[in-house]
């Protein structure tokens, strides 16, 4: 059962994401919006960023079954 500190950690950081997705909002709606051209870039920088990201997972998980990530060893036998 969770103790008094988990509750009250969890209601602060309830709080803040609160209080984050209220500024959030408020900014949004104070701002102008942006041009078509700004859309696009934003858009595609966010597929290059997501593409990249989705690669580079992929290469970790293809060097980890393919052996590349085990600690080199030598060919000698430690000695006694």
């Amino acid at each position: 059962m969770p103790s008094r500190i988990h509750w009250f950690i969890g209601v602060v950081l309830a709080a803040l994401l609160v209080a984050t997705v209220w500024y959030l909002v408020s900014v949004w709606r104070a701002t102008p919006s942006m041009p078509l051209y700004g859309n696009i870039i934003v858009g595609a920088a966010a597929i290059l960023a997501l593409v990249a990201g989705c690669g580079l997972t992929a290469l970790m998980y293809y060097s980890r079954r393919r052996g590349y990530d085990e600690p080199a060893r030598a060919n000698k036998l430690p000695r006694e």
